[in-house]
């Protein structure tokens, strides 16, 4: 049986955390253990009850937790690399890592479903992250790839954020973004990193920097369409932008960047989305 690391960041949200390893106590899929980077929160542990009752139940329940505190504030895309790091110098080998936020609460069949689009061939398996609030189904069918990047007159824009959207039916949908919880190969982290050097402490592209250079590499995304991580979106953690059209701004800066150190991508996409649309066609000529 595959062995999984799950690998967590975490900064100010206690309760959220909490809820998150309630979440994986419940999974269908237990062979794992748990990484937690811990961002120099405002407010010690020792004050969380709830928090720490939930590590402990984990721990007995034979799942090892690994807690980490950083000397100073990283951010979110330093504090993901160096929780990927733990699990990747631990003693135990980890075939696959799941790369979760610390603000989702998963379905009990999470880890599973991913486990099987990996097993599909996949590198990288994403899930579908909607929020508590303001959800509505979205007919599957229309759906030609969820989480992507798409073109418009030359230029590469981020688009198909999943949050508030719910997925009907059973379908894995080939991406070339995965959205905030993932299960990952160990060898796509091996030659991936995040770039805390590129993002500020805010984070958000984080993930986009990771899936272009993935792709880069010739590694194949999936998303299960039924594989569901709730997310709490609270505003007590991390560092956030308050303002969405700030962040839309920031995050089409990263993107530019990236492109000019990375001109050779647009011909990849170009012709993964040239696939994407024949097989668009061929569906509807069924």
């Amino acid at each position: 049986m595959a062995k999984v690391a799950v690998v967590i960041g975490t900064r100010d949200r206690p309760t959220e955390l909490a809820l998150l390893l309630q979440s994986l106590r419940t999974q269908t899929f237990q062979n794992f253990d748990i990484f937690i980077l811990e961002d120099q929160s405002g407010t010690s542990w020792q004050n969380y009850h709830f928090l720490n009752m939930m590590i402990n139940r984990v721990k007995l329940e034979n799942h090892r937790v690994t807690i980490k505190r950083t000397p100073y504030h990283y951010g979110v895309s330093k504090a993901r690399e160096e929780s990927v790091q733990m699990a990747l110098k631990s003693k135990t080998y980890y075939d696959y890592l799941c790369r979760v936020d610390d603000d989702v609460i998963l379905e009990p069949d999470f880890i599973e479903r991913l486990i099987k689009v990996i097993e599909k061939g996949y590198d990288i398996a994403s899930g579908v992250t909607p929020q508590f609030i303001s959800t509505f189904k979205r007919d599957v069918d229309k759906v030609d790839i969820a989480n992507k990047l798409i073109i418009k007159d030359g230029v590469r824009v981020y688009d198909g954020d999943d949050c508030g959207l719910e997925y009907i039916g059973e379908k894995i949908v080939p991406c070339h973004h995965f959205r905030s919880s993932a299960l990952i190969k160990r060898e796509v982290h091996e030659q991936v990193k995040y770039y805390p050097t590129k993002l500020t402490k805010h984070g958000f592209r984080e993930e986009t920097m990771f899936s272009l250079n993935a792709a880069l590499k010739g590694f194949k995304m999936g998303v299960d369409l039924q594989a569901i991580a709730w997310h709490l979106c609270t505003p007590s953690g991390g560092e956030r932008f308050a303002d969405q059209q700030q962040l839309a701004q920031f995050n089409q800066e990263v993107l530019n960047d990236f492109i000019k150190t990375t001109p050779e991508f647009n011909e990849m996409y170009k012709g993964e989305v040239s696939k994407l649309e024949r097989m668009k066609e061929t569906n509807m000529a069924k």
